[in-house]
């Protein structure tokens, strides 16, 4: 009886430190999501931003989950993911807006040259 109480207790043990491995290109999907947002200008957009900063601290935590043996790591580094690629899209349509608007004044400015 102890024998087996004690193996069922080193199994559970050993279960307990085992790590959950994440699949490389997830991994590598969420960090380049993450540097793209960067790229496009995330940090000079405040709501592009937030979502730039989850996305690390997600990433963060998702490997420290696996490490921890937690399963659920995948989902959170899905999560990262999600939030790096809203980032990217939100500076993007900045960036879009900000290139239309500068299209209006020049187009704005052709037509007065071109109105005598």
């Amino acid at each position: 009886m102890n024998h087996k109480l004690i193996m069922s207790l080193a199994v559970i043990g050993m279960t307990s430190c085992a790590t959950v491995q994440i699949p490389p290109d997830r991994l590598e999907g969420s960090e380049a999501s993450i540097r793209g947002a960067e790229e496009m200008g995330a940090s000079n957009v405040p709501a592009a931003r937030l979502h730039v900063q989850l996305a690390k601290d997600e990433t963060a935590m998702a490997r420290k989950m696996a490490a921890d043996g937690d399963e659920r790591a995948v989902l959170v580094l899905a999560r990262a993911e999600a939030d790096a690629e809203l980032a990217l899209g939100l500076a993007r349509e900045v960036a879009v807006h900000g290139e239309a608007l500068r299209a209006a004044e020049d187009l704005k400015a052709v037509k007065a040259r071109a109105t005598p």
